[in-house]
């Protein structure tokens, strides 16, 4: 579900469970359990220009490492962002068989248009349209014995609760609109961690690379930011609802 945080930036949220939205200024933010019962959602965003050389301890330097493609000179713009929230799911809910299953996708992002691809890849019918590709890491050794990208985002998990499984979206083939280029990848990992039986927590990094920004008049960084967080709010609504098996 978290993992299409990346494409879900215009997903209608008309008919859909509300959501409560936090920002948090630190990405590290301190979960707040309370407003976590309540059903609430913690989010860290930021949208910045590229840096060659940040410092290892920023935002950039951190979220840049869960991209195994970055190098030090592109010249785009990052969208950073880490949320936290709770389901009344149990653990056993959050399967790879589930990830994949387009009946599934379709259900909590109907206007995204998701298709299955021959090569297991799926494609987004969304503008702009582009592709993912899903990898699974299971526990136990999902964080202990893990490397590279995953590592990092492992970095951004709460050491007291490992999570019982990853998975990494990986969006790529991003089309232009109105003959703008608009993202070049976007990488999203999302954790699932069991808080007991019919409980479990997320949590979500992505990190997207864009061309271009929609134009002031259009609404710039502010639209971007709104879409982002409308788009999730209804894919989190629509997930807590899910009825299917």
């Amino acid at each position: 579900m978290g993992a299409l945080v990346a494409s879900a930036l215009a997903i209608a949220a008309a008919a859909v469970p509300e959501v409560a939205m936090r920002r948090e200024a630190l990405v590290d933010f301190a979960i707040d359990e309370q407003l976590q019962q309540d059903g609430g959602v913690q989010y860290y965003y930021e949208l910045t220009a590229s840096t060659p050389q940040p410092g290892p301890a920023s935002a950039l330097g951190r979220f840049r490492g869960l991209d195994e493609l970055a190098i030090p000179d592109e010249p785009y713009q990052v969208l950073m962002s880490r949320l936290v929230y709770t389901v009344d799911r149990d653990i056993s809910f959050f399967t790879e068989a589930r990830a994949r299953d387009v009946t599934y996708l379709r259900a909590v992002a109907p206007d995204m248009g998701i298709s299955a691809e021959p090569d297991g890849s799926f494609r987004v019918a969304h503008m702009p349209s582009n592709h993912f590709r899903l990898t699974w890491f299971e526990a136990p050794s999902t964080c202990a014995l893990a490397d590279s990208a995953l590592a990092r985002f492992c970095e951004f998990l709460p050491a007291d609760h490992p999570p019982a499984s990853v998975v990494l979206q990986r969006n790529f083939g991003f089309a232009s609109v109105m003959g703008w280029r608009t993202a070049e990848r976007a990488i999203t990992f999302t954790a699932h961690v069991s808080l007991g039986p019919g409980r479990t927590r997320l949590v979500v990094c992505t990190i997207s690379h864009l061309h271009h920004l929609p134009p002031f008049f259009l609404g710039g960084k502010d639209r971007v930011l709104r879409e982002s967080v409308e788009g999730t709010a209804a894919l989190i609504g629509r997930m807590r609802s899910y009825s299917g098996e």
